[in-house]
């Protein structure tokens, strides 16, 4: 996995060293003509790369970049998000979980929970994902008005297992990304592994055009050495 500003730079020098051996045969074989008796009258050949162009398959392996999310809170809407999945998990695991209301989700515990998650706005950074999960969900979900959001008798650890995941999932959809900045892309140039076929993959379409610079050196009044740069 290397960057892809790395492999550009690779690119670029290799093609100079095609350019500069090719230069140093040119002198080499004008040395051969000018020693010649008769083609020391012709002019050697000498071939250029004035432009060269590429067309590259890339395998994109990871993108580093920061993030900057909001989160925005719409009571009603999380109520309604939450039961819904509440809904679901009960049909397909065969749970009893008690659906929530808005009510449940206004005392100090969730107040506070919310206003931390919001403190976050507007900072660079990835989505919060391990902050969320990590929140002690199950705590405020358990300390909940008895027998409508806290788990009945008889219910079971993964019933309030299921509701923490629930929630987690429900407030990480609350976030929305509203600024990137990209840092770095890594590639891989090895796009033939079977194993990739789930990978994203690029064409890099690279011209370089081929420029001269000249350095000259001589003396100026004061007999200092100056170095003189131009460009062709």
């Amino acid at each position: 996995m290397i960057k892809l500003s790395d492999y550009l730079d690779y690119l670029n020098n290799e093609i100079i060293q095609a350019r500069k051996r090719a230069d140093e045969n040119a002198v080499a074989i004008a040395k051969e003509y000018a020693k010649h008796p008769y083609l020391k009258y012709f002019t050697a050949p000498r071939y250029a790369l004035p432009s060269v162009k590429m067309d590259i398959p890339l395998k994109i392996t990871d993108i580093d970049s920061d993030s900057k999310y909001n989160f925005k809170l719409n009571e009603d809407q999380l109520i309604g998000e939450v039961n819904e999945r509440i809904r679901l998990v009960n049909r397909e695991k065969k749970l009893n979980i008690q659906e929530i209301t808005k009510k449940q989700i206004q005392n100090d515990d969730f107040k506070t929970l919310f206003k931390k998650l919001e403190s976050n706005d507007q900072k660079f950074g990835k989505l919060p994902v391990a902050e969320v999960m990590k929140v002690d969900l199950k705590t405020k979900i358990q300390a909940l008005n008895t027998g409508v959001f806290r788990p009945q008798d008889g219910s079971t650890d993964a019933e309030v297992n299921e509701l923490k995941d629930i929630f987690s999932n429900v407030l990480l959809n609350k976030y929305t990304l509203v600024n990137s900045k990209l840092n770095n892309i890594y590639i891989d140039p090895n796009t033939n592994s079977a194993e990739d076929k789930d990978k994203l993959f690029i064409n890099l379409q690279v011209t370089m055009e081929a420029e001269g610079i000249k350095v000259l050196s001589y003396k100026d009044k004061d007999g200092n050495e100056v170095e003189q740069i131009t460009f062709e």
